[in-house]
């Protein structure tokens, strides 16, 4: 039998862990092309000034403050993570930046997010949809606190549909993530993980499928990087 809490406090010790050299894994990993996603994906949140949007899972921030860019002067962003850790991290460069009216971050459960429904124009997840042990849920969680007419937009990791390149990309996995996550963090059972879980992860069709059971309309998805990393963004419905 699966233990989600099990593996929600399995996920939340290891983010707790690796924290402090998370970002830097990141750049390095994806030769600094994280911070393009991000952009990209903020992007597709379609959002003006004085929009509300909440970044689930929100980590270290980045997202969150690309989200803030677009939204001032009027606007919030609220972030939201399990991990002490990880939170400590991005208040530290919220303010860094001169965020701290425009950006708010809680500590709170992505799969019972603190927050009344239809609330907020856009809602995103960065990286972090493939560790719930039901995809579904999380998107509903998503979907419930979203506007009516409001945006979900993923960010998520996916699978090459070019044979040769994905040969490579699961080598790059397998092999190159856990030695540079040993090396950079010193946690190589946590760089095992988190490919392990990149390779088992429902990618475009299936995962727009999910988006659209839960709700969303108009679900779309665009690949980046060779089809390595996926956005997925739906619609809420005006009547659920």
């Amino acid at each position: 039998m699966r233990n989600p809490e099990g593996k929600a406090l399995t996920v939340k010790n290891m983010f707790d862990r690796i924290a402090g050299r998370y970002d830097l894994m990141n750049s390095i990993a994806s030769l600094r092309m994280d911070k393009l996603w991000r952009r990209r994906a903020a992007r597709e949140c379609s959002v003006l000034p004085g929009a509300s949007c909440l970044d689930v899972c929100t980590g270290t921030g980045m997202l969150a403050l690309e989200l803030a860019d677009s939204i001032r002067p009027g606007g919030r962003v609220v972030g939201v993570d399990f991990s002490r850790n990880m939170l400590a991290i991005a208040r530290e460069r919220v303010k860094n930046l001169g965020f701290e009216n425009t950006v708010e971050l809680v500590e709170g459960d992505a799969l019972s997010l603190p927050f009344n429904d239809d609330t907020f124009d856009c809602v995103t997840l960065a990286f972090c949809l493939r560790h719930f042990e039901s995809i579904e849920e999380a998107v509903k969680e998503m979907v419930r606190v979203a506007k009516p007419g409001g945006r979900i937009v993923i960010l998520e990791f996916s699978r090459p549909s070019t044979p040769l390149y994905n040969m490579i990309y699961r080598f790059y996995l397998d092999r190159i993530v856990p030695m540079l996550g040993k090396a950079i963090t010193g946690d190589v059972e946590a760089y095992w993980y988190l490919a392990d879980s990149i390779k088992d992860f429902p990618v475009r069709e299936e995962l727009k499928a999910v988006m659209e059971k839960t709700g969303l309309k108009n679900v779309e998805y665009y690949e980046l990087s060779m089809g390595s990393i996926a956005i997925h963004r739906g619609i809420k419905r005006l009547e659920l």
